[in-house]
This record gives structure tokens, sequence and C-alpha cells, in this order.
């Protein structure tokens, strides 16, 4: 339970964030919930993890490995290439075209990462 309790995504507490926002969308930790525009997203507890995380690291690569040791759920084995699906999958919720990504970038090589809005920050 111990080593469980190091992977878990935090939960929000007193004292914390809980409503974190990127453009259009809105997440709310503590109800673990998701809004993009005024349409609340049906998210798997991995999508939301997954989400949670690279929002919480927008504008930084994450890798596979890093992504997979911050969301696992000891309840089953998750394996590298079933976070691409996920990612796919919450990527299809966010309406968002892996061509041409206005949220989820994938990094060649390299992993995934937040990048909403980076160019006109740059």
């Amino acid at each position: 339970m111990i080593r469980r309790a190091s992977y878990a995504v935090p939960e929000a507490s007193s004292g914390t964030i809980e409503q974190i926002s990127v453009g259009p969308l809105r997440i709310n930790l503590s109800a673990r919930h998701a809004v993009l525009s005024d349409e609340v997203l049906q998210l798997t507890p991995v999508e939301f993890d997954l989400l949670v995380v690279l929002v919480q690291s927008k504008g930084r690569v994450k890798s596979r490995e890093e992504l997979l040791n911050e969301i696992r759920d000891r309840n089953y084995d998750v394996f590298d290439r079933s976070i691409d699906v996920h990612i796919s999958a919450l990527r299809r919720k966010l309406y968002d075209d892996p061509k041409t990504p206005k949220f989820i970038r994938t990094v060649r090589g390299a992993g995934y990462m937040m990048a909403y809005d980076l160019e006109s920050k740059a």
C-alpha cells in the first residue's frame, strides 16, 4: 500500500489547487472531472490521471515511463504501449487531431506533452 501511494496522482486537499485550467479545458481535481468548453468529459480514471499529469507539467515532455510511474494503478499492470492507447482515447475526447494537436503533442522518441497555446507564448 505504501508503494501505491508513492505513485498516485496527488489528490486535492486543503491548501492545494483544486482546479486547473488550460484554455477551454477546466479540471476539478477534488471532484475528478474535466470540462472542455461547456461539455463534461467522460474520462476513465487512467485518462483523467494522464490528463492531470500532462497539464501539471505543461510544456515539458513526459516519457511513457514517467507517465506510467505517475498514473500506475496497482490493481493491474499497465504496459508501455498502453499509454499510447490511453493518449489516443484522451485526444478523441478532447477533439484533438494528432496531426495538428491543440492539446497533446507527441514528441517523437521522447514522449508526450501538453502543448496548448505554447506557440503564442514563445
